[in-house]
């Protein structure tokens, strides 16, 4: 007990040292805990707190709407349905429902993923013309976006068939 006391004592006392300040000869102002013979003792005082005023007249912030549930459904094709496309460009007519409607002024846009992968730019329109090359089965959903690309809603996935005649 009596150690600990000791080493109280020896930490308590350095934390009651003066400051010093004087000016060199290049005319900096020099603080120092060591003394020198030009040095004056510096009259420390408490330490101040600041806190910051209250500001009452903060504008409100600006309103922001909720976006509404918005309901994306394919029309066409259907689920597991076979789609014929004989033509050279294969393209497959996709429909889109959309309730509420598209907010262009918001700028809202359908973007349509085949396969997993977005096809084409993001679009106003409720009706689009996929090219698709390969016969098989394909994956199709749409997603609706707003102006900086963040997704408001998706289409379930719908899968189907693309049939395409033989060259040979």
């Amino acid at each position: 007990m009596k150690y600990l006391w000791l080493c109280l004592v020896l930490f308590v006392l350095p934390l009651n040292a003066e400051i010093y300040r004087w000016q060199d000869e290049s005319g900096r102002i020099i603080y120092s805990d060591q003394y020198h013979p030009d040095a004056e003792i510096v009259k420390v005082t408490k330490s101040t707190n600041y806190k910051p005023p209250v500001i009452n007249n903060i504008p409100d912030e600006p309103e922001t709407e909720e976006a509404p549930g918005y309901q994306v459904s394919i029309l066409s094709p259907q689920e597991g349905e076979a789609i014929w496309a004989n033509g050279i460009d294969g393209n497959l007519p996709v429909t889109v429902d959309l309730q509420p409607e598209l907010n262009i002024e918001k700028g809202e846009k359908l973007l349509i993923s085949l396969d997993g992968a977005i096809v084409g730019e993001p679009q106003s329109s409720t009706s689009f013309n996929v090219s698709i090359i390969e016969r098989g089965a394909h994956t199709i959903s749409v997603s609706l976006i707003n102006e900086v690309g963040v997704t408001l809603a998706t289409s379930q996935s719908i899968n189907f068939q693309l049939h395409r005649a033989s060259v040979q």
